[in-house]
């Protein structure tokens, strides 16, 4: 019984564990276009970290974020959005995790969506952000 126990536990630690991305994981591979970057600046919390809009050879938008930080917080989204406001923005996804991260961007983002902002919904705070240029 012990044993089992020991084997369950460690299985569900294992599951419940993200695995490191790699510098490599988020570079743009060869054949991918970079259409802006970003430096992350501070808003009601410390953030730092670059952020890329790339589009792969298949015409897919992705976001990439190299060594992301940002303090935790109860409700925290990552959108790309018009403006600091929020107030027309794209949901990228909840909770981003700090590090480097290929994040893939939904169709209906829009092209005037130029701010990555790292976005406290419940307390309706910014955290800080990234101009794409």
């Amino acid at each position: 019984m012990k044993s089992l126990l020991l084997a369950l536990s460690l299985t569900l630690a294992f599951a419940c564990t993200k695995n490191a991305t790699s510098d490599d994981d988020v570079k743009p591979d060869a054949d991918d276009v970079v259409l802006s970057t970003g430096t992350f600046i501070n808003g009601a919390h410390a953030t730092s970290g670059t952020a890329k809009l790339i589009k792969d050879k298949d015409g897919k938008k992705f976001l990439l974020l190299e060594n992301f930080k940002s303090d935790p917080g109860p409700d925290i989204y990552l959108y790309l959005a018009n403006d600091l406001k929020a107030s027309d923005y794209t949901e990228i996804v909840k909770t981003p995790a700090n590090g480097n991260l290929r994040l893939a961007v939904p169709g209906t983002a829009k092209d005037s969506q130029k701010y990555v902002l790292v976005w406290c919904k419940q307390f309706t705070v910014l955290f800080g952000s990234a101009e794409l240029k």
